[in-house]
C-alpha cells in the first residue's frame, strides 16, 4: 500500500495495534496529524485472526475475548460497526493429571458444569469458590472503572 508520507506530524505513534489504532483514530478526529508505525506488514495487534492450523480453513485470534472489553463508547465514537457474539464455552486450559490428559472447562452458560470440572481436576469445591471470588472481585471492579 502507498501511503504519502509528511514531513510533519503532530503525533507519532509506534505501533499498529488496536490500541495504537484506536488512539491514531481519536486524535485524527480531533483535527491532529497521525503518522502510525507498524513493523509487521499488517496492523491490528492482538485483534488480528490467523489460520494457525496448517490444512484447515479456520481463522483464530489468540486474544479474541478482548474485543468482548472494547467500551461501548469507542464503538460509538469512532462509528464502528461490531456485532460481538458470546461464547457458550469461555475456555478450555488442558493438561496432565497423573499422566492422563484433562483439562478445566469453564462453561459460561453452566456453572455447575465449570464447577464439576473445577472438582474434577482438583478433587474438592476450594478451588471453585477462590475462582468465584475471584472473578466476582473483578466484576467489581469492571463495573466502577466502565
Amino acid at each position: 500500500m502507498t501511503t504519502k508520507v509528511s514531513s510533519r506530524y503532530d503525533v507519532v505513534i509506534v505501533g499498529g495495534g488496536h490500541n495504537g489504532l484506536v488512539a491514531a483514530a481519536y486524535l485524527a478526529r480531533a483535527g491532529r496529524r497521525v503518522l502510525v508505525l507498524e513493523r509487521l506488514a499488517r496492523v491490528g495487534g492482538a485483534a488480528v485472526s490467523a489460520r494457525v492450523f496448517p490444512g484447515v480453513d479456520a481463522r483464530l485470534s489468540r486474544y479474541s475475548y478482548l474485543v468482548s472489553l472494547l467500551p461501548r463508547q469507542v464503538v460509538r465514537d469512532l462509528g464502528l460497526r461490531l456485532d460481538l457474539r458470546r461464547r457458550r464455552i469461555s475456555s478450555y486450559t488442558p493438561t496432565l493429571r497423573d499422566g492422563k490428559p484433562t483439562g478445566l472447562l469453564v462453561d459460561a452458560a453452566d456453572p455447575g458444569r465449570t464447577r464439576e470440572s473445577f472438582r474434577s481436576l482438583t478433587g474438592s469445591d476450594r478451588e471453585w469458590q477462590a475462582w468465584q471470588r475471584f472473578y466476582g472481585m473483578t466484576a467489581e471492579v469492571a463495573r466502577r472503572v466502565f
